[in-house]
């Protein structure tokens, strides 16, 4: 009676086994550009995002404060950098970011942007891989980013 219970008994067998497999390899190849795509998409949108906030943090202080502030980006030690002044402390953008257009945007007490004409001041961001994205500041003092070289 044991002897039919053995005989029953059942399993993967090696080629069911190798089959999975591949399948699990084939899935992983195709997956992991898809994901270093992503994430260096998502590392430029933080890094645009959080130059954009503090520039309109910067913005609001020289409101606040009655006073111009002036920002600095530029490249310090190898890494993006932003500089209020003093006002604040020193930004430094995360490592999806390459380089940052060396730039001054300064903001009145009106929270206007002081200097630059009647164009945008444009702040670009250079990836590692992939497509740089841009910070514009208008006259009026408006802080937009987009994910192109370039800002309308």
């Amino acid at each position: 009676m044991t002897s039919g219970l053995l005989r029953d008994a059942r399993g993967f067998t090696l080629i069911e086994m190798a089959v999975v497999g591949a399948i699990v390899g084939i899935t992983t190849m195709i997956a992991v550009p898809s994901f270093t795509q992503w994430k260096a998409r998502y590392q430029m949108k933080q890094a645009a995002t959080e130059l954009a906030g503090n520039l309109n943090l910067a913005r609001a202080a020289a409101m606040s404060k009655g006073a111009g502030i002036t920002v600095t980006t530029d490249m310090e030690y190898g890494r993006p950098t932003v500089k209020f002044g003093g006002v604040f402390p020193p930004v430094t953008l995360n490592e999806g970011v390459a380089n940052i257009s060396a730039t001054n945007v300064g903001f009145n007490m009106f929270g206007l942007r002081a200097g630059g004409g009647s164009t945008n001041t444009l702040i670009t961001l250079t990836p590692t891989h992939g497509v740089a994205y841009s910070v514009a500041v208008t006259p009026s003092g408006k802080v937009d980013w987009c994910p192109k070289a370039t800002c309308p």
